[in-house]
């Protein structure tokens, strides 16, 4: 009980003396130093007095000027030290009887009232002393306050003076070095990997060693520290570094090498959050010469992240929007290419039919009735392509219902050869289970890949339809002997309106159907895929999940 209470005493006594403006105790025998050279001066200056002046040297005014030197260098407390020390010194070496501390009552009330002035002046002093800190420091936080407001009033211009992401990213980073940081990098989450995109450093050596740092997550600590930023969408604040954590973030010695050399001393790492999901990481370092990151700067910095993941969040949206607009665009142009040429030959046809069909002999006719026929029936695969996309972008339920590939699609695919003038074979295994699927789809997905094969190859060469297992479902295989596509084109061919340079000179089309075919796998919860054959050609196939009844109740 006798320790608490002797601790509490102690802190009492330590916020009145702070009250009394004395320094903080990080400073307080600076306070006391300043004190001793005062008092040093004023005996050196009490003997030039006394040489010049002789016996009418004023004393105890010379030395009240310690004491108000030492209460406004140092505070209060220092002030009445220098108070008592510099009576004693006066005492004992300037006033008669000297070198003696012999007093009588009236040097006791002279005594008395030189403490009680200096108490007075280490008082006022010491208050004084706390004012004016207290008002540099507040200049000093508003001056900070101000900058960072500043700082980011300018990331705010730099990042809305232009909608392209990457420039705009670049010219904020060399916006914060050096006002804000020795090192700058911003980091984008690129589909499953992460891409630095912009990087500043405020001399060669900080950006050549964090360029050399790994770029691969598992082989860098920074960038698994940028990954957990983006799991946890949490900042990282490193105040100071340590080897140890320099060395985790590059293993290798040239690098480490690199690191040390260069000083990197303080980080922070910010998630880039927009619209609920995170884009990327925004790391700020700093270097030699600079000071160490604090709280204030961690606030600034999420300021700063919060606008550049914005301005990110914004400039995607552009662009996907751009890319969406030349999408239409395209789609418009091809379309009105591809819808002109069947009305023309449907148009002009049946013009010619009704205007001279009678002086026509029999084989023309024919001919003209075919080329109507065809382009009719070209045109109502358009429409039914479109109309399909349609319907299934308006994400409605779709019912499905329990399908026998080997008994569905024999009669099917018959249907679509006989419009054929070629071969198109059928094989299926006979133990296919049901799978659940919608039949309209799968007709329609159907014929539409046999016809891009037969569009795509050439004319005298066969086409294989291929029903079989694939999982505890059941997938369609349609594949051809023409001209393939290459590896990489493989998913990109069932984008909307994409169309292959190798094979868009071989037949014109608008490059739905395969969009189409993809898009209502996905609503039956399949999948589909293309890939070229070792022989030549190209197999496009897709996948439905077996049928279950528990799975399909509402």
């Amino acid at each position: 009980m006798q320790r608490v209470l002797t601790v509490n005493a102690g802190e009492r006594l330590w916020e009145l003396t702070s009250w009394l403006g004395a320094s903080e105790r990080s400073r307080g025998w600076r306070g006391f130093r300043n004190a001793a050279v005062a008092l040093a001066i004023t005996v050196l200056l009490r003997v030039v007095l006394e040489v010049v002046f002789a016996e009418r040297a004023p004393t105890y005014m010379v030395f009240l000027a310690p004491v108000l030197a030492a209460s406004l260098l140092g505070g209060v407390l220092p002030g009445l030290v220098t108070a008592v020390l510099a009576w004693a010194i006066s005492y004992y070496f300037f006033i008669d009887p000297r070198f003696s501390f012999k007093t009588t009552a009236e040097d006791w009330v002279v005594a008395g009232v030189f403490l009680v002035e200096g108490g007075a002046i280490a008082l006022v002093g010491g208050r004084l002393r706390g004012a004016v800190a207290a008002v540099l420091e507040r200049e000093k936080q508003l001056a900070r306050a101000n900058e960072a407001l500043q700082m980011v009033a300018d990331a705010g211009v730099e990042l809305t003076s232009t909608l392209e992401l990457n420039p705009a990213l670049r010219g904020l980073t060399e916006l914060v070095v050096p006002r804000f940081a020795d090192v700058c990098a911003v980091t984008l989450v690129e589909g499953s990997k992460l891409e630095r995109v912009a990087l500043t450093a405020s001399n060669a050596r900080l950006g050549d060693a964090i360029g050399a740092l790994p770029t691969e997550i598992g082989d860098s600590e920074v960038l698994q520290t940028a990954a957990m930023v983006l799991r946890s969408d949490r900042p990282v604040f490193v105040r100071e570094f340590s080897d140890e954590f320099l060395r985790s973030i590059s293993p290798a010695g040239a690098e480490f090498a690199r690191l040390e050399t260069a000083g990197l001393r303080s980080l922070i790492m910010m998630p880039l959050t927009a619209r609920g999901q995170t884009l990327g990481v925004m790391a700020f370092m700093r270097g030699p010469g600079s000071p160490l990151f604090d709280r204030s700067d961690l606030s600034l910095a999420g300021q700063i992240a919060r606008r550049t993941a914005v301005a990110t969040d914004n400039a995607r949206l552009y662009m996907e929007a751009r890319h969406a607009n030349d999408a239409k665009d395209e789609f418009l142009g091809m379309m009105s290419h591809e819808l002109r040429t069947p009305i023309t030959v449907i148009h002009g046809g049946a013009r010619v039919l009704r205007t001279r069909g009678a002086h026509l002999d029999e084989e023309t006719r024919e001919s003209l009735l075919g080329d109507i026929e065809r382009e009719a029936e070209r045109l109502s695969r358009m429409l039914e392509n479109l109309l399909a996309l349609a319907r299934a972008e308006l994400d409605r339920e779709v019912v499905l219902e329990p399908v026998l590939l080997q008994r569905y699609l024999p009669p099917l695919v018959e249907s679509i050869a006989g419009n054929m003038d070629r071969e198109v074979s059928f094989s299926t295994d006979p133990d296919l289970p049901a799978v659940a699927a919608e039949p309209g789809y799968i007709e329609h997905i159907v014929r539409n890949l046999i016809g891009n094969a037969a569009k795509y190859s050439p004319p005298d060469s066969p086409i294989e339809v291929v029903a079989g297992h694939c999982g505890e479902g059941a997938a369609v295989r349609v594949r051809d002997r023409g001209f393939g596509i290459a590896p990489e084109e493989a998913s990109r061919i069932f984008e909307r309106f994409y169309r292959s340079d190798r094979t868009s000179r071989l037949a014109s089309g608008a490059g739905l159907g395969l969009a189409v075919c993809k898009r209502l796998v996905e609503a039956m919860s399949g999948e589909i895929w293309a890939k070229p054959q070792e022989a030549g050609g190209l197999e496009v196939g897709f996948s439905v999940p077996p049928y279950r009844e528990e799975d399909l109740e509402p």
